[in-house]
């Protein structure tokens, strides 16, 4: 018998119209790697969260779940741990240390016992620094992670994870799929995550499960999970590497990783016969400074240390800049100081030559859009067609004008919906339709491809380049670069509160190690190809 299992499961929430699980079977064996991917709203978290009782989603559940040969609902808590998706879903205390402790007081564990786990937790994740710190203070990376140290001290055989690296850089999310590995090989922990970003995932997994409207239309292995997204026209979710060898006509087994990557690679035989890339570039240049900030200094507090640094930053008409860098490093505090927010304790910020403090609130917000990390905090009405209406009503738009702007986005069908019941990708598209509405000059986005979908991920690159053309101007503050490499103009790296190096993304990423591409990571030992993006390597192949 499988150690968990769902037979014709199907679930709806209340009013719903259509089953967001339909008819669900799934098997998954004890001490397995579980990937689960697809659309958002495919039913990814609903699922997850109907395998712990304390968090079932309320509405209609037909059909059984059982764990470990009994029925979910007498599953022990303790013995499933869950990650969520947005991290400020999960923080219930003040403090990181009050964070940590909380569950393991909920369960009565000795005083010594708790000291024992937490001392350990904390040298593993490298979290001396922030036992004190105020959680509102911390990055959503740094909260996500937070929420794993939480889950993990109460050492559970089951670990369910809904989206965990969406908020985290590269580095980190390395960091964290490795840990995911190791607690799945070391220690046996049953592991099933549901995710967008493929790449480290498709490669750590045993077993791939594809979602599409609620139910379950791939479930097999990784290698052959490549083969049926290719030969069924679902290319857009294969990660790059193995895209990359299928577009190519590879031979072999397909890799998932860099390194089967490299040897394939290296028995093809690249010779100078194949095309190199040009160089050409994608900003022009010579552009007059729309919008500028000088000498910016910020802090949390009087007595907390700067997280902005003497940060400078200029954005040119019609430019697509990504702002890249570690959790902390400071990039969603400089958006809220370039959309007025904050106001910096030093230096300037510039709009079209003026300074920022001598604009009024509804000046500057008619000029700039901010999209916020947690697009929860966009919404004041129970509907996401009545937070559109009124976005209407306010910026002096016809409510009929936010129609096209949902077909666009590809959530027409949740007009009705409340914001609160979407998934991440869908709150996401949600609160960015409410911004495009009001029609700004200059977007500020913070992570908005977190919680999207490949295909989802296309139609914003549309978006944002139709906005480009019609002279608009965005900044996205993201940790996704794969999706930065294909669509930025240019791309800078902040770093201790001020952006270090800025270039265009073929120049910015052949240089990296850890911030660049999977396709880069393959060709750095062919620099002289210098592919960046699966574009630019299959056209290395001389297929256009």
């Amino acid at each position: 018998m499988a150690y968990i299992e769902l037979n014709k499961v199907s679930f709806t929430y209340p009013g719903g119209a259509v089953p967001a699980v339909r008819n669900l079977s799934l098997k998954v064996e004890k001490g397995s790697f579980t990937l689960l991917f697809g659309a958002s709203g495919s039913g990814k978290s609903t699922l997850l969260r109907m395998l712990k009782k304390e968090i079932q989603p309320n509405g209609v559940l037909a059909g059984d779940i059982m764990i470990d040969g009994k029925p979910a609902e007498i599953a022990k808590s303790e013995k499933i741990g869950f990650v969520f998706q947005d991290p400020e879903n999960q923080v219930v205390a003040d403090t990181v240390l009050h964070e940590l402790v909380f569950g393991l007081e909920n369960i009565g564990l000795p005083t010594s016992e708790m000291r024992n786990r937490v001392a350990e937790m904390v040298h593993f994740f490298g979290a001396e620094p922030l036992l004190h710190r105020k959680v509102e203070e911390l990055s959503g990376g740094k909260k996500q992670q937070m929420n794993l140290a939480s889950v993990l001290l109460m050492q559970p055989d089951i670990l369910l994870l809904d989206e965990p690296t969406a908020q985290l850089d590269p580095v980190s999310a390395r960091e964290f799929t490795n840990m995911l590995v190791r607690l799945n090989e070391e220690f046996g922990m049953t592991i099933i995550v549901a995710e967008h970003r493929l790449e480290d995932f498709v490669a750590a997994a045993d077993k791939v499960v594809m979602m599409e409207k609620g139910q379950a239309v791939y479930d097999g292995c990784p290698e052959d999970s490549v083969e049926w997204l290719w030969d069924s026209g679902r290319r857009a979710y294969i990660p790059s590497l193995p895209s990359f060898f299928k577009s190519v006509d590879g031979e072999g087994q397909i890799p998932l990783n860099v390194r089967d990557a490299r040897k394939w690679l290296q028995q093809c035989q690249i010779t100078s016969g194949k095309e190199k890339i040009g160089g050409t570039s994608k900003d022009p240049g010579g552009k007059e400074s729309v919008l500028r900030a000088e000498n910016i200094h910020f802090g949390y507090g009087k007595d907390a240390d700067f997280v902005l640094k003497g940060l400078d930053f200029s954005l040119e008409k019609g430019s697509f800049y990504a702002l890249l860098g570690g959790n902390g490093s400071g990039k969603s505090t400089f958006l809220k100081i370039a959309a007025g927010i904050y106001k910096p304790y030093k230096g300037k910020v510039l709009l079209n030559g003026k300074r920022m403090k001598g604009l009024n609130n509804r000046e500057s917000a008619g000029k700039i859009g901010y999209l916020p990390q947690n697009p929860k905090l966009f919404f004041l009405h129970d509907t996401v067609g009545k937070e559109l209406d009124e976005t209407a009503k306010q910026w002096g738009r016809k409510p009929a004008e936010g129609e096209p702007i949902l077909e666009r986005l590809g959530i027409s069908h949740l007009r009705d919906s409340h914001p609160y019941d979407l998934s991440g990708g869908e709150i996401q598209k949600a609160a960015l339709a409410c911004i495009l509405l009001r029609s700004p000059d200059i977007l500020l986005l913070d992570e908005p491809t977190k919680g999207l979908d490949a295909i989802s991920k296309e139609r914003l690159a549309g978006i944002l380049q139709e906005l480009r053309e019609e002279g608009k101007m965005i900044v996205m503050a993201t940790h996704d670069v794969e999706f930065a490499a294909r669509h930025a103009v240019k791309c800078g790296m902040m770093f201790q509160g001020i952006i270090t190096s800025e270039a265009e993304p073929k120049e910015f990423f052949q240089g990296n190690f850890f911030y660049t591409t999977m396709i880069q990571k393959l060709f750095r030992q062919v620099p002289e190809y210098g592919a960046v993006t699966l574009e630019e390597a299959v056209k290395c192949f001389g297929i256009k």
